[in-house]
């Protein structure tokens, strides 16, 4: 992936969030002086695919509650695959306010994460703080 290129992808079951999240990021990428590409998968699973053949994007929106795969299995899995940068490049989604501790532990307060239903301003906020500490 070219380093003037960011990539995001979101990991969300729900096709609506997806969509006000994909229009929302749009919203945020057009006051950027950067090229961003937004992806979507509905499921962590899915997300390992995407993430297999297009290389770790440079920030992952990742819903908590998911079929098939959930966010606390797929951060899992891309911890075991040495990624040390992956909770400064997360941000995690839940509808839930026992979701973090109940499926990730203690640990996943240190990660980014937005409580649904958030607003564009809450999601730049932690978009920008995500994207200072990644460039």
């Amino acid at each position: 992936m070219s380093r003037n290129l960011r990539h995001i992808l979101i990991v969300e079951d729900n096709q609506d969030v997806r969509g006000i999240l994909k229009s929302m990021l749009e919203l945020w990428v057009d006051d950027l002086e950067m090229t961003v590409e937004i992806h979507e998968t509905s499921n962590g699973s899915k997300a390992i695919e995407w993430i297999t053949k297009s290389g770790m994007p440079d920030i992952l929106l990742l819903d908590v509650r998911m079929p098939v795969m959930n966010g606390a299995q797929l951060l899992r899995h891309l911890a075991q695959q040495g990624d040390v940068s992956l909770n400064k490049r997360t941000l995690l989604l839940t509808g839930y306010a026992d979701d973090l501790e109940e499926h990730l532990g203690t640990d996943a307060l240190l990660i980014p994460h937005l409580r649904k239903p958030f607003t564009a301003p809450e999601l730049f906020n932690k978009m920008n703080h995500i994207l200072e500490h990644i460039s």
